[in-house]
């Protein structure tokens, strides 16, 4: 076939008609700037004549400018298009092709003229790699509404994303959907079913999105780029030309725009080999199975549940950042903390993998974590099943398991919680015996005398002199760095895991508390309130920061940062003027005594005794505040030497010559194996090559695209996304100019960060409006500080609308009604 070069958007799509297996497309006829400034009736009698050649009853007149759609630019958006025209109403017409060209800027641009598709079954976009980096995937982004703009214009909310790799393997015919669909007839490459066939009303989603990219592959191949953009709809017949193309199910595929994609400032289309998905699918069918001193038939991999490593160390986190967090927390501190406070024991289990760069929780794990330890084993294992189960039908609950999926302590809801197991196999007998493992899981843990919790507070107390001790030394920066890992695991993290599952016992109790009708929604918020936490200290102490009391603060504060392990990321003291402005008076704002009369105590009193829990009103409120304080004041404490082990390892780049920026790339391993090991390199030299070595792996890392949540292998190779549930917080509303969290001014905007990591609670002081998150659960730091300080935010948004919100210049946040509007 003759190759055919980007021309405009209408005379694409004219030089393609006739050409395509895979799509139609519509009857067009093309109009210049010229002729409708210069010659309106003949433009009109142009289009009359069209209309009735193709007995057309609505049409569409859109933009097709010189300055869109080129190589260079596709200024997709800029410029007007105007749908559902009646044919027979001249002033319409008229008034939209007047409007359409005066959108446009030059004098010899064109109005592409069509009929309006109606009846769509679903319609977005298509892109043959992913339009930021490159990387080879074939990217749909679709809706099933109907709109026939929602996705182009944002406002989508039936909103599907589908993702393959362009080289995905050929598998045997048993493997593929045996449905005689449009991409078999005209492409024998034989597809591989995907996940998609376990989901309702996603097999014939499945074979759209293999016609797709047969069409696009098509205009590749036509166009001789590999580097496109489409815009396509399903729908009814709308012609009488349609009936040759028509799918099984009576549906046409129309291309309605193809244009290239603007090259890249970052080029990854060689960053995937297939052979690196294929190991990592190898290895993952390993993992998925049946395994030993384990509960669960199954597997389910996710990046938020559980230590949620999205929320912390992000999504693609380099290999210093990745490996620190494996190290004192995710590979056995979190496993050992569980058995202490009376979970199921897992040690030797790590929670979290690595795929290719990606952290991915093994939930199967995290679940099993949550069971308690005396629940008689058969039982248990119903109910771990019951977990993964649950998960993988609502997949939307990954970043709130604890909330939605687990029951992980008793509350005084959890009896009536625990009778939806009737509905799911499980009998009256052994339900009551859940209930009552966890009700005594849970009195060991709220103890305010003897629970684990008030141990692990005293070991965090001895953190401090530690470190010091550290400081102080005379140990060489390789000395320094093993031994303050050691004492951040020991007195730092373990400790703090068990006081934040103590801290995440006390906010499903007060949560509870709410539910039964006990405490209203406005009294838990003043009870928050009255918290001492970290947080709220940090928050009075920077509102009238001054050169006085400036040394003091960074004292106390200085050694947060935005990224608790990111050494990338400054800290508070190394660049004071990012994150704090001296002189800005703020008004400390005025919150409510919590307090409840002597009527109401006793009547806790008689509801904590009614439901076994062993504990009186007065110390109950007093483990939530100590539990609640505590998890802020225990994860202040080991940043110190966490934020200090990362300084220690800038110094060392420096001593070795190698900038902070490369020492990102470093696993922690290639630095505490030179505690212990001597080595035939020179350790500069070991450093480098691993550097090297890691920089190669992170290229792969940025390529490669991975579902939030892995149920199966076969999503390695393709896999398809619903939109995110992100957690709105407060019941306010709230319209603002946006900004990035690295922005100077941020007075009064809405702020856009990454991760709710608590070394982003500078953003308190600096009188925002409300933020928002790419990742970050219900119960995570940020989404805590948020409800305390009752202002306005929406936490895990998702990386593909986090990026279109960082894009919007104003954005309304609507928590009651759980909306997100680009103005």
């Amino acid at each position: 076939m003759q190759t055919l070069k980007f021309q405009s958007k209408a005379k694409n799509l004219a030089m393609l008609q006739g050409k395509l297996k895979n799509a139609l497309i519509l009857p067009l006829t093309i109009l210049t700037k010229n002729k409708v400034k210069n010659n309106p009736q003949q433009a009109l009698e142009d289009i009359k004549a069209f209309c009735v050649s193709n007995a057309i009853q609505k049409l569409i007149i859109r933009s097709s400018s010189l300055n869109e759609d080129s190589m260079q630019n596709s200024n997709a958006g800029a410029f007007l298009s105007i749908a559902n025209i009646a044919v027979n109403d001249k002033d319409a017409i008229m008034h939209a092709l007047r409007q359409v060209a005066d959108s446009m800027p030059n004098d010899d641009d064109e109005l592409l003229v069509q009929p309006c598709i109606e009846h769509i079954v679903l319609c977005g976009v298509g892109f043959s790699v992913d339009k930021d980096n490159f990387s080879p995937y074939y990217c749909i982004e679709c809706d099933a509404s109907g709109s026939n703009s929602s996705i182009t214009d944002g406002s989508s909310k039936e909103k599907i994303s589908y993702f393959q790799y362009r080289d995905m393997p050929t598998y045997p015919t048993n493997k593929i959907n045996d449905s005689k669909d449009m991409s078999q007839k005209c492409n024998e490459k034989k597809v591989y079913n995907n996940t998609l066939s376990t989901q309702s009303a996603d097999s014939i989603n499945h074979k759209r999105f293999q016609i797709i990219i047969m069409l696009m592959q098509e205009l590749e191949s036509i166009m001789q780029y590999n580097f496109i953009d489409i815009e396509f709809a399903f729908a009814k017949p709308c012609t009488k030309d349609a009936v040759n193309t028509m799918l099984d199910n009576g549906e046409i595929l129309y291309l309605l725009q193809v244009r290239p994609l603007v090259q890249s400032h970052i080029n990854l289309f060689n960053a995937v080999p297939q052979d690196a998905l294929s190991r990592l699918q190898k290895r993952l069918a390993s993992f998925l199975k049946k395994t030993p001193n384990i509960l669960g038939d199954r597997a389910i991999f996710g990046v938020m549940p559980d230590w949620n490593p999205a929320e912390i160390i992000g999504l693609r986190p380099k290999r210093l950042a990745l490996s620190l967090y494996k190290e004192i927390v995710t590979d056995n501190i979190w496993a050992y903390q569980r058995d202490n406070y009376g979970y199921k024991a897992l040690h030797s289990h790590p929670l979290m993998h690595s795929f290719l760069g990606i952290p991915y929780i093994d939930v199967r794990a995290s679940f099993n974590s949550f069971i308690p330890k005396e629940l008689d084993s058969r039982i248990a294992e119903k109910l771990a099943n019951y977990y993964l189960k649950r998960l993988a039908t609502h997949p939307e609950f990954h970043d709130k398991v604890e909330f939605e999926i687990v029951f992980s302590c008793y509350d005084f809801n959890t009896p009536s919680s625990l009778s939806l197991l009737l509905e799911h196999g499980f009998n009256s007998n052994e339900i009551k015996r859940i209930e009552f493992s966890l009700l005594e899981l849970t009195n060991s843990i709220i103890d305010t005398k003897n629970g684990y919790y008030t141990k692990d507070l005293e070991k965090v107390g001895r953190l401090q002199d530690s470190f010091m001790a550290i400081q102080s030394s005379d140990y060489s920066l390789i000395d320094k760095i093993y031994w303050s890992l050691q004492e951040c695991k020991r007195l730092g993290t373990l400790p703090f895991a068990g006081i934040a599952r103590a801290g995440f016992v006390a906010i499903l109790m007060l949560n509870s508390l709410v539910t039964i009708g006990f405490l209203s929604k406005e009294e838990k918020q003043t009870f928050l309130h009255t918290l001492n936490t970290i947080s709220k200290q940090l928050a009075e102490d920077s509102m009238n920061l001054n050169a006085e009391n400036k040394t003091a603060f960074l004292q106390k504060f200085g050694h947060l940062r935005a990224g608790s392990y990111d050494i990338l990321s400054p800290r508070y003291d190394e660049d004071f003027e990012r994150y704090f402005n001296l002189d800005k008076k703020h008004e400390a704002q005025p919150h409510k005594l919590f307090s409840l009369s002597k009527e109401r105590l006793k009547e806790l009193d008689r509801i904590l005794k009614e439901h076994g829990l062993k504990i009186d009103s007065r110390e109950f409120f007093s483990f939530l505040k100590i539990a609640i304080e505590g998890r802020e004041y225990a994860k202040f404490e080991f940043s110190k030497l966490l934020s200090y082990t990362l300084v220690l390892i800038g110094e060392l780049g420096v001593h070795y010559g190698i900038a902070k920026e490369d020492m990102a790339y470093l696993d922690i391993h290639d630095i505490l194996s030179l505690y212990a090991s001597l080595y035939s390199k020179s350790p500069k030299q070991k450093l480098l090559d691993s550097i090297c070595k890691h920089k190669e792996e992170y290229e792969l890392t940025l390529a490669i695209k991975l579902p939030p949540l892995i149920t199966m292998q076969e999503q390695i190779f393709a896999f398809q996304t619903e939109q995110v549930m992100p957690n709105f917080i407060t019941q306010k509303a709230v319209t603002a100019m946006t900004a990035l969290h690295t922005d100077s001014d941020l007075d009064g905007k809405i702020v856009l960060i990454y991760a709710a990591d608590p070394g982003f609670d500078y953003l308190f002081t600096k009188n925002i409006a409300g933020f928002i998150t790419c990742y970050g659960g219900a119960n995570s730091h940020m989404a805590i500080r948020a409800s305390e300080q009752s202002m306005p935010a929406v936490i895990g948004v998702g990386e593909e609308q986090y990026h279109k919100y960082c894009k919007a210049e104003r954005l309304r946040i609507d928590c009651q009604s759980e909306q997100i509007i680009c103005l």
